[in-house]
This record gives structure tokens, sequence and C-alpha cells, in this order.
């Protein structure tokens, strides 16, 4: 989901909205929605999430606009830029007990999105897997036996056409055995190499979202 799915002003003002643009366009980041009237929810990769119109982007990380009132959301969109604000209070200003034991419950909450993200990967891969074990045991005809059929007919037919009919049924047995290996073509192979590819495209429809990976 990009800018044109979204209300532009569920944005934050720039330069934070062109930071946001950057993250989505490399699959860092997705939106997800709510519901009417409702701000989205700007969803990291790497776990952090916040109301979109709160996203504000500074030295490299996104954290939330503390001016406007607060949903549950994490303070940065990573681990890293948590960890470096705990150090930076406990180093600081370490009395501050509250905002330290949210920070590490930030990361604990990060941590856990980060794993039902990977345990989404496993499902996917046993999935792929599965597609895969019934793609490589798509069988079918041997097409080169219609090719020698079809050498066989033109041997036939390249006589006297008073003689063709003599051959008729010889002629109708090997021309509907061609017809017999292209149907067989298309439901023994062709069909169901299309319908798995169709299943594996369903697979990375539903493991992908919203995420611009395709534009990565």
């Amino acid at each position: 989901m990009i800018e044109k799915d979204i209300e532009s002003r569920w944005f934050p003002p720039s330069p934070h909205k062109e930071a946001v643009l950057e993250f989505l366009s490399k699959g860092r980041a997705h939106i997800e929605e709510r519901g009417h009237n409702i701000p989205p929810l700007l969803v990291f990769e790497d776990g952090g999430v916040m109301e979109l119109p709160r996203a504000r982007y500074k030295n490299g990380q996104f954290s939330p606009d503390e001016s406007s009132t607060v949903s549950r959301q994490t303070n940065y969109n990573d681990v890293c830029g948590t960890i470096d604000e705990f150090k930076k209070i406990l180093e600081n200003q370490p009395e501050k007990s509250e905002r330290l034991f949210e920070l590490l419950d930030d990361v604990c909450y990060l941590l856990s999105r980060m794993q039902r993200r990977r345990e989404s990967y496993k499902q996917a891969v046993e999935a792929v897997g599965s597609v895969y074990e019934r793609l490589k045991n798509v069988k079918g005809p041997d097409v080169t036996d219609a090719y020698q059929k079809a050498d066989k007919l033109k041997e036939l037919i390249n006589i006297a056409p008073s003689q063709i009919k003599e051959k008729l049924d010889e002629l109708f047995i090997l021309a509907e055995g061609m017809r017999d290996i292209a149907n067989r073509m298309e439901q023994e192979v062709l069909y169901p190499y299309r319908d798995l590819f169709i299943e594996l495209g369903k697979i990375y429809s539903q493991i992908k979202g919203s995420r611009a990976w395709e534009t990565k």
C-alpha cells in the first residue's frame, strides 16, 4: 500500500512524508488501514509500529511525534533505535525508570513481531515446499510419440490418392493418437503446472501482504 492508496491527510508533513515513502518503496515498511476515519499504522519490517500521521524521521530513525495523542505503538521503528535511546537514558537520566521499562517493553514487543513474521515465513516455506514436490511429480505423455505418428502419417499419405481410402482406418487411428497426446499434455502437464504456479502466486501474495517488495 503506497501513497496513492492512502488519503493524503494521514501522511506526516514534509520531510517526514518523503522518508515514509522511501521506506515504503524499498519494502522496509508497509501501511495497514484500520477503518474509516482511524489513522492507519506504519508497520516496519523490523517490528516497529506507529500511527502514520505521527511518524517523524530524524537521524536515520522513525519515532512518533510526542505532541499528539498517544496510542499503543513503539517509540522507534526498530530495536537499534530503541536500544540507543535506552543507553542514552541509562547514562544521562538513570532515574527515569518508567521510561527505561517502557523502552525494554518496546524491544520485547518488536522482537515478538519479528518472531511472528519469522513464523509466517516458515509456514510459507512449508507451503512452497509442498507445491515444489507436486511440481516435481507432474508427469505426462511422451511427445516424441506424436512426432513418430506424424512421420508415419506422412509416409502413408505420400501414396497415390486412390489408395488412401484403403488405409483410412489406420490413418484415423494415427491422427487420433496425436490428438490424444495433445489432450493429455493439457490435462496432465500444462493445467497442473499452471494451477501449481497460481498456488505459488497466492502464497507469495499472502506473505507479501501490502509490502512493496516488487520495487526493491
